[in-house]
């Protein structure tokens, strides 16, 4: 018996590694907004809520830093680049986000209001193949149901997150 516990305890010490393979996740967020060409602070907050998610799944999780996009036509530069950083990190997925704002219609323009984010969306890449493994996009919930803003902005990022995360399939 005592040989058997010695047997299991070294395949346990030799093979738990190989079943124990952490991945890697990078990710960047465009900011697009016609108006500001500062960071808003509720793209901050997603960006806080999807570290949180991802590092609560056990996941090693590094960003870029957060940049305001002019137009679609620039997110590529900002995309490559950040991509080039994941590749030669050794990284495993690096998502794209873009984050759109809409304050035409907005009461407050400048504070971080969910009626201000008209929309993110996402896209999952493989680093390795550069292969889109999904993408999605996001409308927050109406504000008005939505009585603390940090809350909602949370609920909404990790609603994201969720999608992100069944992209990867890990």
């Amino acid at each position: 018996m005592r040989k058997i516990k010695i047997l299991a305890a070294a395949f346990l010490v030799c093979f738990c590694p190989v079943f124990a393979s952490a991945y890697s996740v990078a990710f960047q967020i465009l900011q697009r907004d016609s108006s500001e060409s500062k960071i808003r602070e509720a793209t901050y907050g997603i960006e806080e809520n999807l570290f949180d998610f991802f590092f609560s799944k056990g996941i090693v999780i590094s960003n870029s830093p957060v940049t305001v996009s002019e137009d679609s036509s620039s997110d590529e530069n900002h995309f490559r680049k950040s991509f080039d950083e994941a590749l030669e990190g050794g990284v495993d997925y690096f998502i794209e986000i873009i984050g759109e704002f809409d304050v035409s219609d907005s009461s407050d323009s400048t504070s971080t209001r969910l009626e201000n984010i008209k929309c993110v969306s996402w896209k999952v890449k493989e680093v390795d193949s550069g292969k889109v493994l999904g993408s999605g996009k996001g409308v927050p919930p109406s504000a008005l149901k939505i009585k603390n803003v940090q809350k909602g902005i949370s609920d909404f990022t990790v609603v994201l997150a969720t999608e992100i995360y069944k992209a990867i399939g890990r």
